[in-house]
């Protein structure tokens, strides 16, 4: 434990020393998986998925708020759908205002929730963002959540309405804003989805709010319980049993990732809590506290010590002990002498 303990602390220092190039640096990868996951699922247009043009929006994105970058892959799904299908980026656009406008009034600060989402579906681990949100967030968190998960649908119902042969008709145009709308309205799987995650995510803060210890350790398997039940019961009402061995191992996945970050961001000693009482005026308190573990980085002191200096002083040392006993010697030579002539 203890060697994790030093390597944390080695982490965290080091983070505190170059933030102000860690954070960009962290901010410009997440976008260029971002805008690259967008190429992958819905890349239509070749010009769009251009290095040069994913870097430049990565880099900016690394520099500007969370919400710039939403609104940057906004852009990006809406000219790939537009190259195809100028009629059906007319809705994608109206539906992607509606979530942004919602997400961006409540819950600003959460806008990587919003493209995490969707690319932890790609990885199979989708399950680790209502668990995270739970432990370090408030409910409010469920917004950018369900936003995410309507996204990510939003990118499957995409890839089949773009193969419909829409002509320039009204009542074509119609039945392909229906198809899309009802295939987003009317989707099980997707409110199913939203349903559990906003589960998880209740569940996970109010166990992580309850005062016994390692309440926060104890909610990340509260919250992997639940994932794991409540997508149990919607692939069974779904008929989708195939996809309960992947749900279960995501979930396991997500729960020891999100320890991980917790690991990493608070670790407290549960050996040293101390109860404490005290009053004011108004009030009588009764608090708990329990101490953070922190530990210092050992320090190497590495000594050099130069062969060819240690070399010349030893035996600058024994010469001046020669010179010093010759002068012993002459001293002596000189008192006999003197002695000798005293006796004449």
């Amino acid at each position: 434990m203890m060697p994790l303990l030093v390597f944390r602390e080695r982490v965290k220092n080091f983070y505190q020393r170059y933030d102000i190039y860690i954070t960009p640096a962290v901010k410009f990868l997440f976008a260029f998986i971002a805008f690259r996951t967008i190429n992958n699922e819905i890349g239509y247009d070749a010009r769009l998925q251009a290095l040069p043009v994913v870097l430049l929006l990565s880099l900016l994105s690394a520099f500007t708020p969370s919400a710039i970058m939403v609104l940057l892959a906004a852009l990006l799904s809406t000219l790939h759908v537009y190259s195809i299908s100028p009629i059906l980026s007319i809705i994608i656009v109206l539906i992607l205002l509606i979530l942004y406008f919602l997400f961006a009034r409540y819950t600003p600060r959460f806008g990587y929730v919003m493209l995490a989402v969707p690319i932890l579906y790609f990885l199979k681990i989708p399950y680790m963002i209502p668990i995270l949100l739970g432990l370090i967030s408030t409910p409010v968190a469920i917004i950018p959540t369900s936003c995410g998960v309507i996204i990510y649908f939003l990118f499957q119902i995409i890839k089949s309405a773009v193969t419909m042969q829409v002509n320039i008709t009204a009542e074509e145009i119609m039945q392909l804003y229906k198809y899309v709308i009802d295939s987003l309205i009317k989707n099980r799987m997707m409110i199913m989805t939203m349903v559990v995650f906003a589960l998880i995510l209740m569940v996970t803060y109010f166990v992580r709010k309850m005062k016994f210890d390692y309440a926060f350790e104890i909610s990340i398997v509260a919250g992997a319980l639940t994932s794991i039940l409540g997508f149990l019961v919607s692939d069974l009402i779904m008929d989708n049993s195939n996809q309960i061995l992947s749900m279960i191992l995501g979930t396991i996945v997500s729960a020891v990732i999100v320890y991980g970050i917790h690991f990493f961001k608070l670790t407290l000693d549960y050996s040293g809590v101390e109860h404490a009482q005290f009053e004011d005026d108004v009030y009588y308190y009764y608090v708990k506290a329990v101490p953070k573990i922190t530990v210092t980085t050992p320090q190497v002191n590495v000594k050099h010590i130069n062969v060819k200096t240690a070399d010349r002083g030893s035996k600058g040392t024994v010469r001046r002990q020669e010179l010093d006993m010759e002068e012993d010697y002459d001293e002596d030579d000189d008192i006999t002498v003197d002695k000798s002539q005293d006796y004449k």
